[in-house]
């Protein structure tokens, strides 16, 4: 009895209130909290305490909780639920017969519990709540946990530290757990955590708030400045991905890109003109590199005016000479509006008439920014008209150069002033708005230790409904992606392609993303294939750092192991800026022309295979996975070199780049037979092999036993039109069996029909007398050129050895698909 009353004296200390229930049925339950403390002080601030709370908890499914903590009057902000935020919520959840876990309260000091397997998951203690202040504090089971982004943290794994989620504008910063913050471009309060059974689970904390997440001496405090304290909780078994697929069918899934956005893309900050572009392109392709995409930074625009198109350095003719060459176009938009040029601007004379900038709390003028336009204004996303102006300018835009992509930017969104800036020449030609008035935020503490207008907006300044930026901004970002992608299916995109800056939880819905502005750097380099994996978690597969680095000079060796990483990224783009040297693979030197040579061309050929995976996920769920995701029983699998340096696209092919200076490195190989993809060479699992590769080779890649890819068997590939139907079948059987899948489309960049594509399923089976290859019905023709069976010695007919003993190799032709959906090997 004793220990219990010092427990509980220990709680007293810092948790606040009571509760008493309310209100329950078979599937909610609901608390009122009370404190008969008015105020809390952290770090000499008073924090003046919301005295009456309400608590609810929602039983929404078999494997999902809903927990709500909010102020009783419900003033505080909240997520709205309208697109981009129409969220997959339960309100009224039905019993069921049973759930997978049990949530306990904690009546006097409230505590409240998320049980399963006898252990608690997921807790809720230490409870301080005001209108700008919320703490709390969760005690993970253990150290095992990935996520809370977006951070350039130098590994996968979540580490000890204090961070920070709020979106900013920061160049070339890595993440090191102290003051001040690193945060960067996106908010995603996101936790995948292993717990003691085995079992994985999503904790997703639904706030836009600014937050500052401390992991120290195994407890995990949380600290917010606004909204209230939603947690959804997902609860997956023994696969981490079981449970990252629940939490992205809560967001909605993510949206299938265009399968031409898997290929090459070549970007620089200071092409000046387009005979520039045509040149780059012209330089690729003489280099027997395949490229699809050229890109323009700011250069393409009118004095840096968005919505604008510099015609004399950037002639229409040149755009279709372009096209001409077999590449498509993506420029850069960002989202201020520059006034230089007045109602003479587009961008300026329709948002002006649309009344749809953002107004200032100062002076009730419209908010004075300062961006890459010069003195600019700033969309508000949340006001009723932004649909209209949104599409009319990209409308307008289309028709000065037809894009086929967009790249978003500066959208966290980054300001060049803190908050606002002293114009020379005040804009004053239109009505003052009183009701836009707000006085300064008093704030007992502030996220990151660098304060909320630093490079950005007023937190108090107000958009539409009413809305304190503070509480909105984390949501700028996705805002801009969400009418982005409304604008371009108003052009008549099917699949519209946008890579976007900052992001958001549901941001995949609607858009793609780059990892920002990396520097040149080994740090960089190694760091970016953990970003990657994150934003697997964050539901935006589709994913890439700028390849040899955007910030300084790179260099040909550090570039040439960029090229073979980005082998595996789903978003492949080298970038630099203006003031760096030009990193144009071809500008590098004949190693790293070598690299690209056969790293590009090797990923061409088995692009269609990638994208069938992408497909085969069906919207939801990861792509590029750590080793762990796929063998998460193996514990030799977590060790950091292994989470942060290998990966599985699928669960089918193992890449294991070099990621530091040298040519060698170790790598492990989990329980399986792996044949290394291009020569058939076996390596056993659950082990560790030292694998060599120089600088311009390709990256190690191997294959899992019991699966098949399908690769195009194509020579000489200019850009993606120059694939045809001609394949290769790569099969590593186990127990005499190979599966695998591809997409049922006789045109990849058909978008209508890639968005309704099925599966063609393979299934290799080796008998005593014959090999077996059998398909489900497809209304594809697929040539198969050759089949190349590793792990098989060669005693059929039919086969020829291959580069070692135990492979065999068919040669072709040979028909499937249509009627034919079985092939016979004698």
């Amino acid at each position: 009895m004793l220990i219990i009353i010092l427990l509980n004296l220990q709680v007293a200390v810092y948790t606040r209130y009571a509760a008493k229930q309310v209100k329950t049925t078979a599937a909610f339950q609901q608390f009122k909290l009370h404190t008969n403390e008015t105020s809390a002080s952290r770090a000499g601030h008073k924090i003046n305490l919301e005295q009456n709370l309400i608590l609810e908890i929602r039983q929404e499914n078999i494997d999902q909780v809903d927990i709500q903590i909010y102020d009783e009057a419900n003033k505080h902000f909240r997520i709205p639920s309208d697109p981009p935020f129409n969220y997959n919520d339960v309100k009224d959840p039905q019993q069921l017969d049973h759930y997978d876990y049990e949530v306990k309260v904690q009546e006097n000091n409230i505590a409240i519990q998320v049980q399963r397997d006898n252990a608690t998951i997921f807790q809720i203690t230490d409870l301080i709540f005001s209108e700008t202040y919320i703490e709390f504090t969760h005690t993970p089971q253990n150290k095992q946990m990935w996520g809370l982004g977006e951070r350039n943290q130098v590994g996968f794994r979540f580490r000890e530290g204090i961070y920070t989620l709020f979106a900013r504008d920061e160049p070339n910063i890595i993440e090191d757990g102290k003051r001040p913050g690193k945060h960067v471009y996106s908010s995603h309060p996101v936790l995948l955590s292993m717990e003691e059974s085995g079992k994985f689970n999503v904790i997703f904390y639904k706030t836009s708030s600014p937050m500052d997440v401390t992991y120290e001496e195994d407890k995990m405090k949380f600290i917010t400045i606004g909204g209230i304290i939603h947690i959804k909780l997902f609860l997956g078994d023994s696969s981490p991905r079981t449970a990252i697929k629940k939490y992205h069918q809560y967001l909605g899934g993510w949206m299938l890109p265009p399968f031409w956005g898997f290929g090459f893309h070549q970007c620089r900050w200071g092409y000046k003109n387009s005979s520039v572009l045509i040149d780059v392109v012209q330089q690729y392709q003489k280099n027997y590199i395949p490229i699809d995409i050229i890109w323009t930074d700011l250069d393409y625009m009118d004095d840096r005016q968005i919505f604008s198109v510099d015609n004399y350095n950037f002639p229409k003719k040149d755009f279709q000479y372009l096209k001409g060459l077999g590449v498509r176009y993506i420029p850069l938009l960002d989202v201020a509006v520059g006034v230089k040029y007045g109602t003479k601007d587009q961008g300026y004379k329709k948002g002006t008439e649309y009344d749809v900038f953002l107004y200032s709390p100062y002076t009730g003028y419209r908010f004075q920014g300062y961006v890459w336009p010069g003195d600019s204004y700033f969309p508000d996303f949340f006001h009723p008209n932004i649909s209209q102006y949104w599409n009319e300018m990209h409308e307008h835009l289309y028709e000065q150069v037809e894009f086929d992509g967009l790249w978003v930017d500066m959208n966290e969104p980054a300001n060049f002033c803190e908050g606002e800036c002293n114009w020379s020449n005040h804009h004053r030609d239109h009505p003052k708005r009183e009701d836009k008035l707000n006085q300064e935020i008093t704030f007992p503490y502030i996220p990151g230790e660098i304060p909320l207008a630093n490079k950005t907006l007023p937190p108090h300044l107000l958009h539409h409904g009413q809305y304190l930026h503070k509480d909105v901004h984390n949501l700028y970002g996705i805002m801009d992606s969400y009418y982005t992608y409304q604008a371009q299916k108003a052009l008549g995109k099917v699949q519209p392609f946008q890579i976007t800056r900052s992001t958001f939880p549901g941001t995949g819905k609607y858009a793609q993303h780059w990892t920002g502005d990396n520097g040149a750097s080994w740090d960089f380099l190694y760091l970016s294939l953990g970003q990657v994996f994150q934003f697997q978690i964050f539901g935006i597969p589709m994913v890439g750092a700028d390849v040899c680095g955007f910030m300084g000079d790179t260099n040909d060796k550090l570039c040439c192991r960029w090229i073979q990483l980005a082998f595996f990224y789903p978003f492949f783009r080298n970038h630099n800026n203006d003031l760096s040297k030009p990193q144009e693979f071809f500008n590098l030197g004949v190693h790293v022309v070598q690299s690209a040579q056969k790293n590009i061309h090797l990923r061409y050929t088995l692009l269609k295979w990638f994208y069938s995976v992408f497909i085969r996920e069906q919207n939801h769920g990861s792509i590029i996975n750590p080793l762990f995701f796929i063998f998460p029983e193996d514990y030799l699998t977590y060790r950091d070199f292994v989470m942060d340096t290998q990966l599985l696209i699928g669960e089918e092919l193992m890449g294991a780049p070099i990621l530091k200076e040298g040519v060698t490195r170790i790598a492990y190989f989990p329980d399986s037979n792996w044949y290394d993809l291009i020569t058939g060479l076996e390596l056993k699992g659950k082990q560790d092999h030292t694998l060599y590769c120089s600088y311009n080779e390709i990256v190690p890649i191997f294959i899992r036993s019991g699966y098949l890819v399908i690769q195009n068997t194509k020579e000489i590939i200019k850009n993606l039109k120059s694939l045809d139907n001609h394949y290769r079948i790569i099969a590593a059987p186990i127990n005499s069996e190979a599966k695998g899948v591809f997409a049922d489309l006789e045109n990849f960049e058909d978008e209508e029909k890639a968005l309704e594509a099925q599966l063609i399923n393979f299934k290799l089976v080796v008998e005593e007398q014959s090999v077996r290859i059998s398909i489900s019905k497809s209304h594809s023709e697929l040539i198969i050129d050759e089949i190349l069976i590793y792990g098989l010695e060669c005693s059929y007919k039919q086969c020829t050895s291959g580069y070692y003993k135990y492979n065999s190799v068919f040669k072709g032709p040979f028909n499937l698909g249509q009627d034919k959906t079985e092939l016979v090997l004698k």
